[in-house]
């Protein structure tokens, strides 16, 4: 059974490889360096606020989303208001696909009760009250909490508390299902013809992987994300790179063309 294979190859993932396929996400990559900059409640409000409009690109995520994000925002001074942040970014969605829409939802955001409370948050409060926040964050945005943009921001949410050294927040098992993370599922053999039947497979995986492995859905969902339309060789690749080209082959045999 497909499933049953898959969490047995998971599982055999040492923690210490899946906290460095999280570390190679691009929003790790390309933010990291702002945490310092900006001290932890601007760079998380920072990181919804991309996360948010992380959709409909004009190309891969870690070619011309967050890469031109930071390139942006180095030459400029760590904003003192969410209407300085608001008017920086803006400089940035004014060029993207559907630039209206994100510039609204932009503004939605920033100038929301929870972008001010999230300003001032610490790390330890944004992990205790990481819930609460992600229904709140849906409520501003007049989305369902398991929409892929409210998901996507709330991983990013929970990037920036691990770059910060905290991990004991309530991750929600939602993962945020876009193509790469639809093409995957599909090439498993799981139907893929709604976004609920993908969720409800992923969930069950992380459940079971949960059982012996202290991970949460930003670890499955980041190596999901960063494998889901390699080829073949390229995962077997790709997991070669980590240490694990055993594990690369055998997900490999269980994928269709």
């Amino acid at each position: 059974m497909v499933y049953l294979g898959v969490i047995s190859l998971l599982a055999q993932i040492p923690l210490e490889v899946w906290n460095k396929i999280v570390m190679d996400e691009p929003e790790w990559q390309y933010m990291r360096g702002f945490l310092e900059k900006y001290g932890f409640g601007r760079f998380s409000v920072l990181m919804v606020s991309a996360g948010l409009n992380d959709y409909q690109l004009k190309g891969r995520a870690e070619k011309v989303y967050w890469p031109r994000i930071k390139e942006l925002l180095e030459g400029k001074k760590a904003p003192n208001s969410l209407e300085e942040m608001e008017s920086m970014l803006a400089e940035f969605y004014r060029n993207e696909r559907l630039a209206e829409q994100k510039l609204k939802r932009l503004n939605r955001f920033l100038s929301s009760s929870l972008a001010k409370s999230l300003w001032k948050a610490s790390p330890n409060e944004t992990a205790r009250d990481f819930p609460q926040i992600w229904l709140k964050l849906s409520e501003v945005m007049q989305q369902k909490p398991s929409d892929k943009t409210i998901a996507f921001a709330m991983k990013t949410l929970g990037l920036a508390l691990l770059m910060a050294w905290r991990n004991d927040f309530p991750i929600e098992t939602t993962i945020p299902v876009d193509s790469r993370i639809r093409s995957f599922t599909e090439r498993l053999g799981i139907s893929a013809e709604n976004d609920e039947t993908v969720k409800a497979f992923w969930k069950e995986v992380l459940e079971r992987l949960r059982e012996n492995l202290p991970i949460s859905m930003i670890h499955l969902d980041s190596l999901v994300w960063q494998i889901g339309t390699l080829s073949k060789a390229e995962i077997v690749n790709y997991f070669s790179q980590l240490g694990l080209r055993n594990i690369g082959e055998k997900l490999a045999e269980m994928l269709k063309e």
